[in-house]
C-alpha cells in the first residue's frame, strides 16, 4: 500500500506538469488528495473502534488500486485530480483502520515501539516506490516510447501500483476483525452505567493534544509538500526524474533508518525534547536547500531532512494514542489523521501560491517557518 502512494504520487505531478499544470495548479492536486478525509476521518475512527478494522482497511487498499489505475487513464487535469482525489479516501479507510490495529497489539507502554516500527514499514514504501517509479519512467523515456500527453512516462507506474493494491486487498482479509483481536473494540464503547459514553470531545481534550495535532500535521505536511513539489522543482533546476525519485528515496530512507529506533532515543531523550529538536534540525536544512545547490548538497540536506522528519511520525500516533482514553484509541488517531488532511490540503496551496510569485526555492523556506513553528509551540 505504501509502495503503491509513494510510487504514485510523485508521479502524478509529473503526470500533471505532463498536462502542462502551472506550479500552483500542483498545489490543487496535493490539495485534492486529503480534502474528503477532513470530512470522514474522524467517523472512520468511530465506526473502527465499534465494528472492527479488516472492512475498511480492505476497501480502502482497493479502492486506492483503482485510483491508481484512473492516473493512467486520466486524460486532462480534472480527470488526474478526480483521481488523486480517490487515492487519498482509499488511503484514509486503510490508515484508519491499520493504525487501530497497531494500537490495540500490545500494552500502551510498548505504543512507541509498535508505531516505530509502523512508521518503518511507511518508509520502506517512501524509499523503494519513488526508486522504481523513477527506474520505470527513465527507461520508458529512453525508448522513446513517452507521448505526448505523458513526456515523463508515468502510466507503468500507475498500472503496477493498481495490481499491487489488489494483492494487498486480498492480503488484508486475513486481518482480525477488530483492532484487538477480540470482540473488546466494541464492548468498550458502549455505557455499563447509564452515563453516556466518551467520545471526540474527551479526545480533544486530552492533556497537549492541540500540540500533538499541530506537530504531526506540520510534520507530516512538510514530507507531503516535498514528495509533491519536488518534481517541479528539480525540472526548474534541471534536476532529471532520475534524480529527484532518489532525493525521495534518501529522504525515505534515513526516515526508515530512525523510525526502527524511535524506542531508545525516546527513552534517552524524552519524546517531546526529541520532536522539538528534530523539527528545529529539519527546518536548518530545508532553509539551506532555497538556494540552488550542487547535487550532492541536495543529497546530503535531503538525508538530514528524512531523517528528522521520520522521527515526527511514530512520536506523534503514539503520544496521541496513549492520550485517549483506550476505548477511543482509533477515533483519536483519526483526529490526528483529520489534522494531518487539513495541513495536507491547505498549506500545499499556499505554498504554490507564494512558490507562484517568489519562485520554487521559496518553497523550503516556507516548509522551515512551519518547522520553526513546531518548535516553539506550547499547545
Amino acid at each position: 500500500m505504501q509502495f503503491a502512494q509513494h510510487a504514485t504520487r510523485p508521479m502524478a505531478s509529473y503526470r500533471a506538469l505532463g498536462l502542462d499544470a502551472s506550479v500552483e495548479q500542483l498545489g490543487y492536486l496535493a490539495l485534492s488528495f486529503g480534502a474528503l478525509s477532513i470530512a470522514i476521518a474522524i467517523p472512520i475512527g468511530r465506526f473502527v473502534d465499534q465494528r472492527g478494522a479488516r472492512a475498511t482497511t480492505v476497501g480502502g487498499i482497493a479502492l486506492m488500486g483503482g485510483a491508481a489505475l484512473g492516473h493512467s487513464a486520466a486524460a486532462d487535469l480534472v480527470g488526474l485530480i478526480a483521481a488523486h482525489t480517490a487515492l487519498g479516501l482509499g488511503l484514509i479507510f486503510a490508515v484508519v483502520g491499520l493504525q487501530a490495529i497497531v494500537s490495540h497489539a500490545g500494552p500502551a507502554e510498548g505504543a512507541d515501539a509498535r508505531f516505530g516500527l509502523f512508521g518503518a514499514t511507511i518508509s520502506l514504501g517512501q524509499v523503494l516506490g519513488p526508486i522504481a517509479a523513477g527506474v520505470m519512467a527513465e527507461v520508458v523515456i529512453a525508448a522513446g516510447l513517452a507521448g505526448p500527453g505523458d513526456p515523463y512516462g508515468t502510466a507503468p507506474t500507475f498500472v503496477l501500483a493498481g495490481l499491487l493494491c489488489a494483492s494487498g486487498a486480498v492480503a488484508a482479509l486475513g486481518l482480525p476483525r477488530h483492532p484487538g483481536g477480540t470482540g473488546e473494540a466494541r464492548v468498550a464503547v458502549e455505557p455499563s452505567d447509564g452515563a453516556r459514553p466518551a467520545g471526540l470531545g474527551s479526545v480533544l481534550r486530552a492533556p497537549h493534544m492541540g500540540k500533538a495535532l499541530w506537530a504531526s500535521m506540520v510534520v507530516l505536511t512538510a514530507t507531503d509538500v516535498l514528495t509533491v513539489y519536488l518534481p517541479a522543482i528539480g525540472a526548474e533546476r534541471g534536476w532529471s526524474v532520475a534524480f529527484v525519485s532518489i532525493l525521495l528515496a534518501v529522504r525515505a530512507a534515513l526516515s526508515f533508518a530512525v523510525r526502527v529506533g524511535t524506542a531508545p532515543l525516546v527513552r534517552m531523550l524524552g519524546r517531546r525534547p526529541l520532536l522539538v529538536g528534530a523539527c528545529g534540525i529539519g527546518a536548518t536544512a530545508l532553509l539551506l536547500m532555497t538556494p540552488a545547490l550542487p547535487a550532492w548538497v541536495a543529497v546530503a540536506l535531503m538525508a538530514i531532512t528524512g531523517l528528522v522528519l521520520g522521527i515526527g511520525q511514530p512520536l506523534t500516533m503514539a503520544w496521541v494514542s496513549r492520550s485517549a482514553p483506550e476505548q477511543l484509541r482509533a477515533t483519536a488517531l483519526a483526529v490526528r489523521l483529520t489534522a494531518n488532511r487539513v495541513g495536507q490540503s491547505l498549506i500545499p496551496v499556499a505554498v504554490g501560491a507564494v512558490a507562484a510569485l517568489a519562485g520554487s526555492g521559496a518553497i523550503f523556506l516556507v516548509l522551515s517557518a512551519l518547522l520553526v513553528s513546531t518548535s516553539v509551540a506550547r499547545g
